[in-house]
């Protein structure tokens, strides 16, 4: 087991070294914790990395809270938030298929001291913490979101990941229903990348890579509130609408609006993470073709040339950039239309910074798909089902003194003790995703990938949809559909499907699935 940072020296940059430290017994029970990300560097900084070595990568998460400094674009300003370790972010997971990754969680947040509400629906006890990793294939008695770690208590997941597991990019944040979007507006969420396939494809192994991990960070009141307010703080969910957008702002690898300095020509592999709580993220770079060669960390047949590209909360997108032009480009997102209000603004996420020698790097022309996923024909389905997203004003739950809008799928909020889906194992589900408001709503279930093969629109992620998408997570567009097929191998157990639009999450959209 060893923590380590990306070699920068490639494009003018330098990350500090992330220090751990650990204790036990012997090797096996040695578990380093994260103490720093480092001071600033000359570039776009880099969330530490911890690595597998032997088979094994094990780590703890010391779950508190803590005071950070966070660069915000009304300035530096501390903020009172609940962390990993003490630190804004999270590291990123380096692991192969076939490795077994631990993670021991201690929750040192303080004791929870609201009622349990009548309503599971109604957030409450927001100390209360679990972990998710986010598009991995693994056993859900692995994978648990079910359980709650109090305050007070340690959990350890432990995750066998498959032999046969597909190479890429995925993640992990806390899920622990009613305060999953609190939490990730805290920053507690990191990448998982799976290691191989793509990766030594020669163009891909002498690419610069690195992560982009977009967080929104949603302090109360720092758009109108003075400094002498510090420290400030994620809003509790006590009230139907807590997470004002002019509080909201977005961080890449925790800073804001960093610039990256890279040579012309030079291609840099970016890991890109749509880590929001509720924003849809339309992304572009002025001038610069976007090179996608995967998408939720499934490679695609071959790159896919495009000006835009729209992730949806939770989505991942690898891009292969080349900048041949001297100058300063922008990574923006762009404005969207997520749902009721005004379109959000079109906000700068970070600066690339073009100068140097030439350097005269190519990309690939096809690319290795997972051969553990092919194409899911119409003739493996098994049964077809359809899963309805509606928003009303009538019924929803009471948070505070107040009733909130009723977000169902299928007509009903979730209830931990109501199996919603009860699915044979091998089953070829081929469902119907319906979206019946003027919101968008971004589908996502656990454990296993789904490939996208219609939508409404035509198009998927802001291109046209030509052939299926392997995706874990799709935005259903207001009033429209997107059908998918999925398989259901390997796992038998519960875990659940849910909007990743996490303040509808939080208040009911959710199913309970049983693979049986």
């Amino acid at each position: 087991m060893s923590v380590s940072r990306r070699d920068f020296l490639r494009i003018g940059s330098l990350a500090a070294a992330a220090v751990a430290t650990g204790c036990g017994g012997g090797s096996n029970s040695f578990s380093p914790v994260l103490t720093d990300f480092g001071p600033p560097a000359a570039g776009m900084i880099q969330p530490p990395e911890l690595r597998s070595t032997g088979g094994r990568l094990v780590t703890t998460f010391n779950i508190s809270y803590a005071d950070v400094t966070v660069t915000t674009p009304v300035g530096n300003r501390r903020a009172r938030l609940r962390t990993w370790n003490g630190f804004l972010g999270g590291p990123t997971l380096r692991v192969k298929p076939g490795d077994q990754l631990t993670v021991q969680l201690h929750n040192n947040l303080p004791p929870n001291t609201d009622p349990v509400p009548p309503d599971h629906n109604t957030p409450h006890h927001f100390n209360t913490i679990n972990l998710h990793t986010h598009g991995l294939h693994v056993s859900p008695d692995q994978d648990n979101v079910l359980i709650n770690i109090e305050p007070g208590t340690s959990y350890t997941y432990v995750y066998d990941i498959p032999e046969d597991h597909p190479a890429g990019t995925f993640w992990y944040h806390a899920h622990t229903h009613g305060k999953t979007a609190m939490h990730l507006l805290s920053g507690m969420l990191g990448l998982v990348i799976v290691e191989g396939g793509a990766d030594e494809v020669p163009e891909v192994r002498a690419a610069t890579d690195l992560d982009f991990v977009i967080s929104e960070i949603n302090l109360s009141g720092i758009s109108s509130q003075p400094p002498g307010a510090e420290p400030y703080q994620v809003p509790d969910y006590v009230v139907p609408s807590p997470f004002v957008r002019a509080d909201s702002f977005f961080l890449v690898n925790g800073q804001y609006q960093p610039e990256l300095t890279v040579a012309p020509g030079r291609t840099i592999r970016l890991r890109v993470l749509n880590g929001s709580a509720r924003n849809t993220m339309p992304l572009a770079i002025d001038g610069t073709t976007l090179n996608v060669m995967s998408l939720d960390g499934i490679t695609l047949k071959q790159v896919k040339p495009l000006s835009e590209v729209r992730l949806a909360p939770a989505n991942r997108a690898d891009l292969l950039l080349q900048f041949q032009t001297p100058g300063t480009y922008r990574i923006v997102k762009k404005s969207f239309q997520n749902g009721g209000g005004a379109p959000t603004p079109e906000v700068v996420l970070a600066t690339v910074v073009v100068a140097g020698p030439q350097q005269n790097m190519t990309l690939p022309s096809v690319l290795p798909t997972p051969a553990q996923l092919p194409t899911i024909d119409a003739s493996e389905i098994t049964e077809r089902r359809d899963l309805v997203y509606s928003v009303s004003n009538m019924n929803g739950p009471m948070i505070g003194n107040a009733q909130a809008s009723n977000f169902t799928i299928n007509g009903e909020r979730f209830d931990p003790h109501r199996v919603d889906q009860t699915i044979p194992l091998n089953a070829v589900i081929e469902w119907t995703l319906s979206n019946t408001s003027g919101a968008w709503h971004s589908h996502h279930i656990h454990i296993n990938p789904f490939q996208v093969v219609a939508t409404s629109t035509g198009e998927l992620n802001g291109f046209p949809l030509t052939e299926p998408i392997w995706l874990d997570t799709v935005d259903i567009p207001p009033m429209g559909s997107v059908t998918v097929r999925q398989r259901f191998p390997d796992f038998k157990g519960m875990f659940v499907l849910h909007c990743h639009v996490l303040v509808h999450e939080d208040i009911g959209m959710m199913q309970l699935v049983n693979v049986v």
